[in-house]
């Protein structure tokens, strides 16, 4: 398509038609056409800016365009366009500069541009061919009292009646040769219907709405068929329209509204209700056969709103419902409806409207039907209870199982520690060894599983102090040493300056943490060595430990901190373990709302990061630790004159030999009953240094029987006799039950020489009190 450019004066009837727009606009005018023989742009005033941008948006929208212009210095000045049409399409723009009656202005336009597009035709389509099309059609046309307009195939404009025009506030001159499309361009969206009617369908449109040219919404009731030429062919269109402009208020929009509203409702699957206090009358709508199986009506429902609700939840419902009236708020609530044959459950709204002196006039409310979902509910919870059952048997079990184990444990233990005491062969204290090692990997196993199973069941309590982070990392990197040198690996430890001071927390719980790290790191790396770094960030304490051990793959990363889980499971066999050390480790950090998290590369070593949101008290002071267990038995307790009168409660045959065994090699020999009620009994009949109390027992288990000792003591005024409690029940919470039992201290089972003497020294030294919990 050529582009427009500017000529001199135009010539001939083009030259006419623009000076006779021109005098009717007073105006300067342009004519831009983009097709035809006379392509190209034609002014009156060479002058005047040029307007084809704007001839170029009035054919490209096919109706007039409005625009800003600036002529020489002055402001910009509204201009006008009109489309030029000629054989049904837009062939170009006149324009005019500046019009000074807006209306007018358009008009004379309007009327030039029609001229213009019909110059150069060689035959007129204001009317249809001869023979084209039959003359019964033309007469109906004339004498319908119905908008009607005749189309050819390619649904340009053929003919159109007065009444046509008059509806659609058209002039049908003007329109005749023009395409439907162009004269309202929302009709493109029935294209493909029009393509129908053309093969013989009919076309029929209710109410459709329509914008009239004056800004009016018509709406539009429309039946399109085709119309068939003298040889039978199909010529065209016939659009025969009905317009009415009111408002959608009638019957027809109200019948329509409820129809949709009755759809919707019942699509939604609810129940919508009214209750009209001036009727006396109940009205309700959508799943009537679910909601109305009660036989509830307005006067029952005036009485008590409440009716028809299940008994069970009548009192609450009644209750929610009248607050929510007297604070004139929205009720919202969940409750089953009374039904003989099943359990009904309804989530309701209600409102209520008042009129403008406070009268109440109508409730409205809707209910919609929860019955599936309230199932799936009360089988989630029947499930949770199901698996908190099953936990508390699982943790109930492991707590009986680590009684019961611990108890030969402990003979295994303590009389291999007995032994190690004796004159024996190199063989015979290697073999012990190795019963030893076993009997103490054992236990490590064990307490790795009770750890576990107590922050599963939210039974582990942390027990915060005071603690310098600097001595803890620095006994933890110690007790492993000798592992380190036995594998010739280089260790190293460090605490930057913005770590060091005091923290509050769990001491035995961090350190447990990176005794983990540390262990797992030493004992997957042959060569290098490991590194233990403790830093500070803004977030937390942070510890990290390094090694170049034999790394992990990527893919097993994700699984790495899993129960029972290990990087690869041939691991298990080369280097040992149950993959619980480090889930303790992520459990343990989570409980301290920490986190854990691996970097690693096959080959290469691993590093574990720990981040601990720990507060921080101040710098490095003097802040006592929970101390480790010495590996090797501690010197019995110093005694000076008579020997210690020991008294023991131990049902146990095996732990009791235990017992007396350990004390021997201190030269005590202590007196030793099976459960509380004898050693109660004991107690009365003399004075004890000591009362070393089992804690589970038949007869009286060892609190009860501390609690009995303590109050007669007051009763009788008797000096209090330090009870030591043996236990393989260590958690905090119990721990806590014993002291308030009395217990002045404990000692955890497998017994540990160590553990036992330094309880006795703490119990016997002369400012021991009561509140003195020795921890071992």
């Amino acid at each position: 398509m050529a582009s427009p450019s500017q000529t001199e004066a135009p010539t001939g009837l083009l030259d006419v038609l623009l000076r006779l727009a021109a005098r009717q606009c007073r105006t300067p005018v342009q004519l831009c056409l983009f097709e035809g023989p006379h392509t190209g742009s034609s002014t009156t005033d060479p002058c005047a800016p040029d307007l084809s941008d704007l001839a170029r948006q009035a054919a490209d929208k096919g109706g007039a365009v409005w625009g800003l212009k600036a002529f020489g210095a002055g402001p910009p000045t509204p201009s006008l366009a009109v489309p030029v049409i000629s054989g049904g399409r837009a062939i170009g723009g006149l324009c005019a500069y500046g019009p000074e009656d807006a209306d007018a202005a358009e008009a004379a336009l309007a009327d030039v541009a029609f001229l213009l597009g019909r110059e150069g035709e060689t035959r007129t389509a204001s009317e249809p061919a001869a023979g084209d099309v039959p003359a019964a059609i033309l007469e109906m046309m004339d004498g319908a009292p119905l908008a009607i307009a005749l189309y050819d195939r390619d649904l340009k404009i053929l003919k159109v009646n007065d009444r046509w025009g008059f509806d659609f506030n058209l002039r049908p001159e003007r329109m005749v040769g023009r395409s439907l499309y162009e004269i309202d361009p929302a009709t493109k969206q029935w294209e493909a219907q029009y393509r129908n009617c053309l093969q013989g369908e009919r076309l029929v449109s209710d109410r459709a709405p329509l914008r009239l040219k004056d800004g009016r919404m018509a709406y539009l009731n429309a039946v399109t068929i085709p119309w068939r030429r003298a040889d039978g062919e199909i010529g065209g269109l016939i659009g025969m329209y009905r317009t009415s402009i009111d408002d959608v208020t009638d019957e027809y929009a109200l019948d329509q509204a409820r129809r949709r509203l009755e759809t919707a409702v019942q699509l939604a699957g609810i129940h919508v209700w009214e209750m009209d206090y001036r009727a006396k009358s109940v009205w309700g709508m959508g799943e009537e056969e679910t909601y109305t199986g009660s036989g509830v009506g307005f006067l029952d429902l005036a009485q008590d709103m409440a009716a028809g609700v299940h008994p069970d939840d009548k009192p609450a419902m009644a209750a929610a419902l009248e607050a929510a009236r007297a604070e004139k708020r929205l009720f919202r609530g969940e409750y089953r409806l009374d039904r003989k044959d099943q359990d009904l459950w309804v989530s309701a709204a209600a409102a209520d409207v008042y009129s403008e002196d406070g009268t109440l006039e109508t409730r409205l409310g809707v209910m919609t039907d929860i019955t599936q979902r309230k199932g799936v509910e009360q089988a989630l919870v029947r499930a949770v209870g199901e698996a908190e059952a099953a936990n508390k048997a699982k943790s109930d079990f492991l707590a009986t199982m680590s009684h019961e184990i611990r108890t030969p444990l402990n003979g295994v233990l303590g009389m291999a520690r007995a032994m190690a005491t004796d004159q024996l062969s190199d063989l015979q204290r290697e073999r012990l060894e190795i019963i030893r090692q076993s009997g103490e990997s054992l236990l490590a196993l064990l307490n790795d599983v009770l750890d576990l199973s107590k922050v599963e069941a939210g039974k582990l309590e942390l027990d915060e102090a005071p603690f310098d982070i600097g001595e803890l990392a620095r006994q933890a990197h110690a007790a492993f040493g000798a592992v380190a040198q036995g594998k010739d690996l280089s260790f190293e430890l460090t605490v930057s300056e913005a770590a060091r001071g005091t923290y509050l927390g769990d001491a035995v719980r961090v350190r447990q943490i990176l005794s983990n790290l540390i262990a797992n790191a030493l004992k997957f790396t042959d060569h290098g060595g490991a590194r233990v770094m403790i830093d500070r960030t803004r977030r937390g304490l942070t510890l990290q430990v390094s090694d170049t051990g034999i790394g992990i793959p990527a893919d097993r990363l994700g699984a790495l901190f899993h129960k029972f889980e290990q990087a690869d499971r041939s691991t298990t066999r080369r280097f040992g373990g149950t993959g619980l050390g480090l889930a303790i480790c992520r459990e343990l950090a989570e409980l301290m709302g920490g986190r854990v998290k691996a970097a690693s590369k096959v080959g290469a070593g691993t590093t574990f990061t720990v981040s601990l949101p720990l507060k921080r008290l101040g710098g490095e002071a003097p802040v006592s630790m929970p101390q480790p267990v010495a590996a090797e038995p501690a010197p019995p307790p110093a005694t000076a004159g008579p020997p210690l009168r020991v008294l023991a409660a131990e049902d146990n045959k095996v732990n009791q030999l235990v017992l007396r065994t350990l004390l021997n090699q201190a030269g005590v020999e202590p007196v030793i009953v099976d459960d509380g009620k004898a050693a109660l009994e004991a107690w009365e009949q003399g004075p004890w240094d000591v009362i070393l109390m089992d804690v589970q027992m038949p007869v009286m288990d060892g609190p009860t029987a501390a609690t009995a000792i303590r109050r007669r003591e007051r009763e009788t005024g008797r000096p209090a006799t330090p009870i030591i409690a043996l236990t393989a029940n260590v958690m905090s919470h119990q721990i806590k039950d014993y002291e308030r039992a009395g217990m002045n201290g404990w000692v955890a089972k497998p017994i540990e020489v160590a553990a036992l003497f330094a309880a006795l020294e703490t119990a016997l030294a002369p400012d021991a009190g009561e509140s003195d919990a020795r921890r071992a």
